[in-house]
């Protein structure tokens, strides 16, 4: 109950946040300065545009108190969407002037006579469909993610301060003094925001630095790092949390990426060591991961996440894991076991083939030693000697091992390829499970 009431206090802070200046704009507004409905329509449109677009700075600035009501990935998929609403609300702002025939059509093309501010407005257009595009397209453009980060940022920042210039230079409702001063206050609040993160929390982590000590080769083409701290005590994190972490010489680097947790938060090793396992997908994981040498320097910002079962209350836990995605499920695992957690636990790990199932000898070492673990390995291409589950994993599996009286009240927690969790959103409600259940960690969309 307290988690849902954070999610609507968040929520409604943020409806007012974007609807206060249109609000304080009507209230103050100089009824002599009236105009037709649709360029009313269309400064709202506008402003609303601008305040959604500011607020995306805050949205992934790391806050711990919205990402804790709502779970760093679906706040991540609500900044995407988000993003795309602003989209079209910024398009539809000039198209709203131009219908209601206050402003030619040379308005959507500014020649070298058109004033400063309304050229800054096609700029701010601009650079709003070069973020949305370059976010949407970015696997089609082939772009890496360090560089779609860097100049997601660049641009993100780019966009607030032109638009803001936009609205302030035309008049209006920007003439009123009380207006002007909000926007502002909006301008310096979410851009600082957004550089507290991406510059004043990498140079905080300067003197925190962390050092490769081991990585070890693991099923599945993935890679355990372990790192130890370095001058500094490190820090404990909830089984299912995640970090970003990055290499080189200063954390101030755009090349972080978010990687779960693969070793037990609840006892950490004698040096503070923590262990983070990485699938070879991309430039970054397939390139640098793989030849991260002994006693090269890490930066680690982290614990984020709410993806965890010390915030859930159950009967028991269900975790769905498919490929990499069984990392922070393995985490959970540990931590049960150390704390000799006595409620029943079913693991069904699911992958391509035998040789996909990373940590396949260790989970079924923990099987053994726990007795109140079912562990189920599910295979979607199995030799015939395989006397496993077979497929992917399906309502008829899992109703064939959960226990038909309890199941509805143990907590799910699913982290693997989109598919896999996607399906798992639709089977296990049809099964009986309630949603607020179910829960999902997905960073495809980072």
């Amino acid at each position: 109950m307290r988690l849902i009431l954070r999610g609507v206090f968040w929520f409604g802070l943020y409806l007012t946040i974007i609807l206060f200046p249109l609000i304080l704009g009507v209230i103050f507004f100089d009824p002599r300065q009236a105009v037709g409905p649709l360029v009313y329509l269309s400064d709202a449109v506008g402003y609303i545009a601008l305040a959604l677009m500011a607020t995306e700075l805050a949205l992934v600035s790391r806050l711990q108190g919205v990402a804790g009501a709502f779970g760093i990935d679906s706040l991540l998929q609500f900044h995407r969407q988000i993003g795309i609403a602003s989209m079209a609300l910024a398009a539809a702002h000039p198209v709203l002037l131009v219908a209601d025939r206050a402003y030619t059509m040379k308005l959507l093309v500014p020649e070298a006579a058109t004033p400063w501010p309304v050229t800054l407005g096609f700029a701010t257009f601009i650079l709003a469909a070069l973020v949305v595009g370059l976010s949407v397209y970015r696997r089609l453009l082939r772009m890496s993610y360090e560089v779609w980060h860097t100049t997601h940022g660049i641009l993100s920042v780019a966009l607030i301060g032109v638009g803001a210039a936009h609205i302030l230079g035309l008049g209006r409702f920007a003439a009123i003094p009380i207006m002007r001063t909000l926007l502002i206050i909006y301008l310096v609040f979410f851009v600082g925001m957004f550089l507290r993160y991406r510059l004043l929390r990498p140079i905080s982590l300067m003197s925190r630095p962390w050092e490769v000590v081991e990585n070890r080769l693991e099923h599945g083409q993935s890679h355990t790092l372990v790192l130890r701290p370095v001058g500094h005590e490190g820090f404990r994190f909830e089984p299912g949390q995640f970090a970003w972490i990055g290499f080189g010489r200063s954390p101030l680097s755009t090349d972080k990426h978010p990687i779960s947790f693969s070793s037990n938060g609840d006892i950490p090793n004698h040096d503070g060591a923590i262990a983070f396992t990485i699938k070879e997908l991309g430039d970054w994981s397939g390139g640098i991961v793989p030849n991260a040498k002994v006693g090269a320097r890490a930066w680690v910002d982290g614990p984020h996440g709410v993806f965890t079962i010390d915030r859930e209350e159950g009967a028991g836990f269900v975790l769905i894991g498919g490929g990499v995605g069984i990392t922070p499920l393995y985490s959970m695992l540990q931590a049960l076991e150390t704390r000799t957690d006595s409620r029943p636990v079913f693991m069904f790990h699911a992958a391509n083939d035998f040789d996909d199932l990373t940590f396949r000898e260790e989970l079924a070492a923990t099987a053994a030693r726990m007795p109140s673990l079912t562990l189920v390995t599910v295979l979607v291409r199995a030799e015939d000697s395989w006397d496993g589950e077979r497929g992917f994993v399906n309502a008829e599996i899992l109703t064939r091992y959960l226990p038909s009286s309890l199941y509805r009240h143990f907590q799910y927690f699913i982290c693997g390829p989109t598919p896999l969790m996607d399906a798992m959103e639709e089977v296990l409600p049809s099964i009986g499970v309630p949603a607020d259940r179910v829960h999902t960690e997905r960073f495809d969309m980072v």
